[in-house]
């Protein structure tokens, strides 16, 4: 019991996987030592003290193949264990070797089969070196080769293959043209196979060529077992085969063979090596893994001691029936906060991962003209777009240029027929032809769509309108790709959210304008708005017309009194800080007075899809003769907020004031 225990400690000092798997290397480097010195120096027909000494070195290595077979931490079942293990290649070699050796010494211990034994010792040392391959997959560098040169081997052997085709395929036909009637099996193999086989590497056969032909190198009948039959020969005793047939047929197997299919491998390589190379990281972990595991089970001492510790497991587990003990440094199961952290580097690690691949992708050529083609695209697309925004602008530009051109056309024929008269009535009036400038883009509601209501930025914001060409404004055509954003401005308090539901109840009568919601508006749907467009006629000479205009001095512009109202019978709540209260309750009194010009739509800036402008223009004609001068006087006292201006082309009103002005001057002009 003392004996087992102090083995135990003493191979617990070594027990580490890198002592084990160091002391392996140096004791399999002497093995194979001990194993080519006894084959080429101390092979005797009565098994030398050194060769006792390999075949027990190797009896230990048999045992702890054994050991591994028959070890399994996992659980699996023999059956399981077993299939696991003839799966590895390092496995099958280590067994082809252990039978190989087998068989080699039960041949050399008998006189008859002394060398065939000795031949077979020859090939198992041939597997014991490659099987010395498996020691430096454990290399970061030299681990991924390994791989390499196994998927390689792989890969030879489908080429073989096809090589043999051609191999078999010249050699015959090489064969019969030459030799004629050949018994001897050896020389038929050697010409069908071997001398092909050796033309790929450049030794090219000169039984082929007359001019390399030597009947002294040949035997006529075949008689002499150590030289070539003769090729079949003429009259003349030279060789009568067709040597152009001959050269033909080297030169298309050697372009086949020698060209096509040594390219064909060397390129199915370099796929090979190119495929284990970008993975060079994991394949040398996994394997770094795998033999870690294997040392960490096997016992401390190398062989030929190894043996010692088979025997101590033997006492233990079978003699004494003490329980197998388990590692504690090789652990499958983590506590709870190391699995935590474990994982958590897991997931650093694969973060890492795809973005290395994500830069990869990028720095991509291929990457880089698809994303330059995307660019290209977008650009393009904002490009028609702009311009067809701005060919309607110019369309509306265009019509109103023609508008402005007929109505300078009837103030010609008004002063042709002036003149024709030799002068004017007092209570006729002169038709005024209100211009506007030509950068003005509101809309003629006769012939076209809104265009305010489609300006790119929305007034009060920094909300942009998705851009909405000319032909898309109605709603009857369709827009797949519209998705407008939603504004609605923040002093409009719980009317921010809305529903998809109530935003579909109202719908814009004059098209898409490329926002959705209430904007800056008051409610959704219309918003009542009254322009009063106040006139009066002043006599100075000659009969002139005047509006009233609301003067703003911080802003330097004009506009015409009005505002949103709930209803059109009643005024702008906002117009009271503005004309003061007792004009306000004045002109109350006289809305009911008031004709309505226009009643509709208007093209407004404000405009939403879900919510618009629907503006009455209402003319309020001021007659001195009347109860109106009172009206008058109050404006005259208004301290400049409030002026009456002459309608002329020089008037600079907003575009939808400018519109109510001008329809109030033409129904003027027909009254009159």
């Amino acid at each position: 019991m003392t004996s087992l225990n102090c083995w135990t400690r003493l191979t617990g000092l070594y027990g580490s996987p890198q002592v084990k798997f160091y002391w392996n290397i140096v004791f399999y480097f002497a093995f194979l030592f001990l194993f080519a010195a006894v084959l080429m120096m101390d092979f005797q027909a009565t098994p030398s003290p050194m060769e006792i000494l390999l075949y027990v070195w190797l009896f230990s290595v048999v045992c702890e193949e054994v050991r591994q077979l028959f070890y399994d931490p996992d659980g699996f079942g023999f059956h399981k264990k077993a299939r696991v293990y003839i799966r590895e290649l390092w496995n099958i070699l280590d067994v082809l070797s252990i039978v190989l050796f087998i068989i080699g010494l039960a041949l050399r211990l008998t006189t008859r089969l002394f060398y065939p034994g000795k031949y077979i010792l020859c090939i198992d040392f041939v597997v014991f070196c490659l099987r010395l391959m498996a020691i430096f997959t454990i290399s970061r560098t030299l681990g991924p080769k390994i791989i390499i040169v196994r998927r390689m081997m792989m890969d030879m052997f489908f080429f073989m293959f096809l090589l043999s085709i051609w191999v078999v395929a010249y050699g015959v036909a090489k064969q019969g043209i030459l030799i004629h009637n050949d018994d001897r099996l050896e020389w038929i193999i050697r010409g069908a196979v071997y001398e092909p086989y050796l033309t790929i590497f450049g030794d090219f056969p000169t039984n082929i060529d007359h001019t390399a032909f030597n009947i002294d190198e040949c035997t006529m009948n075949g008689s002499e077992p150590l030289k070539p039959k003769c090729p079949v020969l003429n009259e003349n005793q030279t060789p009568a085969f067709p040597e152009w047939l001959t050269i033909f047929m080297l030169c298309v197997y050697l372009l086949f063979a020698n060209i096509l299919l040594l390219n064909l491998l060397i390129a199915i390589f370099n796929f090979t090596f190119q495929e284990v190379q970008d993975n060079t990281d994991r394949i040398w972990k996994f394997q770094r893994y795998e033999l870690i595991k294997e040392y960490n089970s096997r016992p401390a001492a190398p062989p030929p001691f190894i043996i010692l510790s088979h025997l101590y497991l033997f006492l233990r587990n079978v003699v004494l029936c003490r329980p197998t003990l388990k590692s504690r440094k090789f652990r499958t199961e983590l506590p709870h906060n190391e699995e935590e952290e474990l994982l958590s580097w897991e997931a650093l690690m694969k973060d890492k991962y795809l973005l290395s691949n994500q830069q990869q992708q990028t720095e991509m050529m291929e990457q880089c003209i698809v994303d330059t083609a995307q660019k290209i695209a977008t650009i393009t697309d904002r490009l028609e777009r702009e311009e067809e925004m701005s060919s309607a602008i110019l369309m509306k530009r265009l019509a109103r240029l023609e508008e402005q051109a007929i109505q300078s056309a009837k103030g010609l024929q008004w002063i042709m027929d002036s003149l024709k008269s030799k002068g004017l009535a007092v209570k006729d009036e002169q038709p005024i032809a209100v211009l506007k400038d030509s950068s003005e883009t509101s809309v003629n509601e006769a012939d076209g769509y809104h265009v305010n209501a489609r300006q790119f930025h929305y007034p009060g914001s920094k909300v942009t309108r998705f851009p909405v060409p000319e032909e898309k404004v109605p709603w009857e055509v369709s827009f797949s790709s519209y998705m407008p954003s939603y504004y609605c401005s923040e002093d409009k308090g719980d009317s921010v959210d809305r529903s998809e539901s109530i935003l579909g109840n109202y719908r814009n009568p004059g098209g898409r304008t490329g926002i959705r919601g209430q904007g800056s508006l008051d409610n959704l749907g219309p918003n009542l708005h009254v322009d009063l467009v106040i006139t009066r006629v002043r006599d100075s000479g000659r009969s002139v017309l005047e509006f009233l205009a609301v003067v703003d001095e911080q802003q330097q512009t004009l506009f015409l009194p009005g505002g949103p109202v709930q209803s059109v019978d009643r005024l702008p709540a906002a117009l009271m800080r503005i004309i003061g209260k007792n004009l306000y309750e004045q002109l109350l009194e006289k809305i009911a007075e008031g004709s309505p010009v226009f009643e509709g739509y208007v093209d407004d800036i404000r405009n939403t899809d879900n919510a618009w402008v629907e503006t009455t223009v209402l003319d309020l004609h001021l007659d001195p003769s009347d109860d109106s001068e009172d009206i008058i006087n109050m404006v005259a006292c208004s301290h400049g907020s409030l002026q009456w201006l002459e309608v002329s082309s020089k008037t600079r009103l907003c575009s939808e004031h400018s519109d109510s002005l001008r329809r109030v001057v033409m129904r003027h002009n027909m009254d009159s």
